[in-house]
Formats: structure tokens, C-alpha cells, sequence
């Protein structure tokens, strides 16, 4: 870049040429300048904001894992349990299916009983 007059610049020297370009004007390029400098500063809060945002997606991704975790977990626990309280009400089924095996053989007994004294009634009765 040239900043001496030449025959070609205007008076006054403002101006600057590259090589066989035409000249450009110094305001020109301090405003395309200016521009540029809000353009980068545009972008750099765009992207601080852009980084603060995937922050503070990371930081809920994160959390949301771990209340899936824990939600899991307490699933688990919760069937478990439900699993062994089903076992327990299987165990004690069985347990009452036995005890009525003995009433269902106390009861016939009783029947039988109440036959024979049915038919001793009767016999004295006569």
C-alpha cells in the first residue's frame, strides 16, 4: 500500500492503491473495519452464549440420567420387594391349603360322628 500522492490519487493523499487497482478510500476501509470488529464481537457472544446454553444442557442431560438411575434403582427395589411379598403370600397359601386338609379330614370325622349318633338317636328313639 501507498500512502505518497501519485499523479493518479487525488490531492491531499487519502487514498491508497494496490499496484494497478483502483484507489480505495481510508473511511471505507476504518467503517469495513468497525463492522468487522462487531461482527466478531456478534459472534464471540453468540458463542459464549451458545456455550453457556450446551452447558447448561450437559449439566440437566446429566441430571436427568441420574434421576432415571435412581428411578431404576427404586423400580427395582419396589419389585423386589413385590416379588418377595408374593412369595410370601404363595408360602403361606400353601401353608392354609394344609391346615384345611386337616379341617376338611376333622370335618368329615365330625360328619361321620354326627351320623352314627344320628342313627344311635334313632335307634333309641324307636
Amino acid at each position: 500500500m501507498s500512502n505518497s500522492s501519485s499523479p493518479k490519487d487525488p490531492p491531499g493523499g487519502n487514498t491508497f492503491s494496490i499496484g494497478r487497482s483502483l484507489p480505495i478510500d481510508p473511511k471505507l476501509i476504518n467503517e469495513l473495519e468497525r463492522q468487522t470488529y462487531g461482527i466478531a464481537n456478534d459472534l464471540e457472544a453468540m458463542l459464549r452464549n451458545l456455550h453457556s446454553q450446551m452447558f447448561e444442557a450437559s449439566v440437566l442431560t446429566s441430571a436427568s440420567f441420574d434421576v432415571y438411575k435412581q428411578a431404576v434403582l427404586n423400580h427395582g427395589e419396589v419389585l423386589k420387594d413385590a416379588s418377595n411379598k408374593t412369595r410370601e403370600l404363595i408360602e403361606m397359601c400353601v401353608r392354609l391349603d394344609k391346615e384345611f386338609a386337616n379341617v376338611q379330614i376333622m370335618a368329615n370325622n365330625i360328619k361321620s360322628i354326627k351320623q352314627q349318633v344320628d342313627v344311635l338317636h334313632a335307634a333309641v328313639g324307636k
